[in-house]
């Protein structure tokens, strides 16, 4: 993502819009998760683990719709060998020497963790798991067009 993080469009109503520029009134819109589903089948037991705890936790902080199930599970399989290659590295270190001899070299396993968290930061970003990705989202939900309407006709109302 270039430039600066776009601000969510409610938290730009909510200020009164200072910057009047056009506002993204087509963001998708799904409902908040009231509690957690179960785990998908696919996840391992430390994927399973981190979908009860940040699935909560995401649910808590208003974050977590159902629209976002299926790349919160692609997220935790990420964490999960993340966790499992951070593991391996603390066990072995973070340079290797093979067999005593040779040069030194970083631990395989950091190239493991790079990939899976730039993964999982990508997912964050292009999916939704951050409010701020989803102003680059357009969808046309009336139901979220009415509420934004609603609330803008308040703020006109307001100002006068």
């Amino acid at each position: 993502m270039r430039g600066k993080t776009p601000t969510p469009t409610t938290l730009k109503i909510m200020r009164g819009n200072p910057g009047r520029r056009p506002l993204n009134l087509d963001e998708p819109w799904s409902p908040l998760l009231k509690r957690m589903p179960p785990a998908p089948g696919f996840l391992d037991d430390e994927g399973k683990r981190v979908w009860s705890a940040e699935g909560r936790r995401l649910i808590k902080a208003g974050l977590l719709t159902a629209l976002d199930l299926t790349m919160f599970g692609t997220w935790c399989i990420w964490y999960s060998k993340r966790d499992i290659a951070s593991r391996a590295v603390n066990k072995s270190g973070l340079v290797i020497k093979a067999g005593g001899v040779g040069n030194p070299y970083i631990n395989p396993y950091m190239s493991v963790i790079s990939m899976c968290s730039k993964a999982m930061h990508q997912i964050e970003i292009e999916f939704g798991l951050s409010p701020a990705s989803r102003t680059k989202v357009k969808s046309l939900n009336p139901a979220q067009r009415s509420l934004f309407d609603a609330l803008l006709d308040d703020e006109e109302d307001a100002g006068s």
